[in-house]
C-alpha cells in the first residue's frame, strides 16, 4: 500500500515537472509593436506605419480620390472627424504608411450617403484609406498606450 502511494506521488511529480518544463521552454519571442508612429517635421500630424500583420488584422482597404463635378469624392468611410470638428482622410505615402490630410467635406451623398464630396483635399488619383480609418486615427493619437 505504501509502495503504491509512493509510485503515485512520483508519477504526479513527474507530470508536474514535465508540464512546467514545456511551458518554460516555449518563448513567444520579442514583442513587435503593431504600429510605428513618427512625427513629420513642420506638420501637426504624424505618419503611421503598420506591420503587415497589423495591416491585415485591421483589414485596411484603399481607394483613389475621384473627380466630381464640384471637386473630388471619396467614400464617406474614408473621412474621420477630429475633436475640433475638422475632417481628415488618411493618404497612403508608401506601402503600409499612412498620413492624415485635412479635407473639406462640401456634401455627403451618393447611394445611401456613402460618398463624401470634397471641396478641398488630396488630388484626384491620390490613394486614401477607406477601411480601418478609426484604428489608424487611434494609433496616431496613441489611444490605448
Amino acid at each position: 500500500m505504501r509502495g503504491n502511494r509512493l509510485a503515485v506521488a512520483l508519477i504526479a511529480l513527474g507530470l508536474a515537472v514535465t508540464g512546467c518544463a514545456a511551458t518554460t521552454t516555449a518563448s513567444p519571442g520579442p514583442k513587435v509593436a503593431p504600429a510605428k508612429i513618427e512625427a513629420i517635421p513642420g506638420k501637426d500630424v504624424k505618419s503611421v506605419t503598420l506591420t503587415e500583420q497589423a495591416d491585415k488584422r485591421l483589414g485596411v482597404e484603399t481607394t483613389a480620390v475621384v473627380a466630381a463635378a464640384s471637386g473630388t469624392t471619396v467614400p464617406y468611410s474614408a473621412v474621420v472627424y477630429s475633436a475640433d470638428g475638422g475632417a481628415w482622410v488618411y493618404t497612403v505615402t508608401k506601402p503600409l504608411t499612412y498620413v492624415r490630410e485635412k479635407v473639406t467635406v462640401a456634401n455627403v451623398g451618393g447611394a445611401n450617403g456613402t460618398e463624401a464630396f470634397l471641396s478641398s483635399g488630396p488630388a484626384v488619383g491620390t490613394t486614401v484609406v477607406k477601411t480601418g480609418v478609426p484604428e489608424l486615427y487611434g494609433a496616431e493619437l496613441g489611444v490605448g498606450k
